[in-house]
């Protein structure tokens, strides 16, 4: 099934010249962990608390708005980097034309705070963005709509987490989460994948040319972070598929083509779909991994952005 899958790994022509031409500090800009002012934006209020977790969030909502839908987001960086700043831009236009609530996680990182510091922290304001307090602090409205979604090491944590929450959730009146949204995600280290899905996942071995992630930088992503290949906290793919029913209402993926991941992701969009989940799916043929990110100023990553709002609005509908 996955050999068709082998063509969206030729790369795209909008990124043959890009690369060589990246403004500089492109890539580190959007990574760091420093402490930046937050640029104004005169259609939004954006601005970081501390929740009652300790953890600190950025908060992202319209300024003409009442009482909002929520999405709960962790930013990615292969679990030792990334911060606030690293989907910033994201998280705004979200905020903007989707009319929702947007709240960014700044959790731990490895190797200073190795695994499962990370998702436990993500945890932990999951679960206190469920309380009723939560909702009278930030003004959002659980039943207009809760949304869980991240980017690559959050979209790994936006798995376990939706799992978690949903076979033990926080206390037995949580709202459920109603959608899932995933942007080059991964699921499952590749030394412990399933049995019955490794014939079809050959993009983690195939692909080691690709810009942004390769099986080595995989393998050195996961070392910093320390992590059991088996602990379903990291490979949440190895649940048992029927576990996934229910988890959501509605599940957005974007899945780069040119990415070791791929495959899983597209393996795991058709799992969800198989377990009564309205998946909808976009494959970025000949784009890495994060390419919207490292490369923002191609055509192509604007066309991903309002994939991206289309998305958060499919599911919102």
């Amino acid at each position: 099934m996955a050999e068709k899958y082998r063509t969206y790994a030729i790369p795209h022509p909008q990124w043959k010249d890009f690369p060589n031409n990246l403004p500089p500090n492109t890539r580190v800009d959007r990574m760091t962990r420093d402490r930046i002012s937050i640029d104004p934006d005169p259609a939004l209020d954006i601005f970081e608390i501390t929740v009652k977790t300790q953890h600190t969030v950025r908060i992202y909502r319209r300024k003409d708005a009442s009482i909002l839908p929520l999405f709960v987001y962790q930013h990615g960086g292969g679990f030792v980097t990334g911060g606030l700043e690293t989907d910033d831009k994201t998280c705004r236009a979200i905020a903007k034309r989707c009319s929702i609530c947007v709240l960014s996680i700044e959790y731990r990182l490895a190797p200073e705070h190795p695994f499962p510091v990370g998702f436990e922290d993500c945890w932990e304001v999951l679960s206190w963005a469920s309380t009723k307090e939560a909702e009278v602090q930030l003004n959002f409205d659980l039943k207009k709509g809760f949304l869980v979604g991240g980017t690559s090491a959050g979209a790994n944590f936006t798995a376990g987490l939706a799992h978690r929450y949903h076979h033990s959730p926080p206390s037995p009146s949580s709202a459920p989460i109603t959608g899932l949204a995933f942007w080059a995600g991964s699921w499952c280290h590749p030394d412990v994948r399933p049995a019955h899905l490794k014939p079809y996942i050959f993009s983690v071995d195939e692909i080691d040319d690709a810009p942004g992630l390769t099986k080595s930088s995989i393998d050195y992503f996961w070392k910093k972070y320390g992590a059991p290949k088996d602990d379903v906290r990291y490979s949440p793919l190895l649940h048992e598929e029927a576990e996934w029913k229910g988890v959501a209402n509605k599940v957005y993926f974007a899945i780069c083509g040119w990415d070791p991941r791929r495959d899983e992701a597209i393996l795991f969009a058709d799992m969800l779909r198989k377990q009564g989940l309205d998946v909808k799916n976009k494959v970025y043929s000949g784009l890495s991994h994060g390419f919207w990110t490292t490369c923002p100023e191609l055509p192509i990553s604007e066309e991903w952005e309002q994939d991206t709002l289309a998305g958060i609005e499919w599911i919102l509908q």
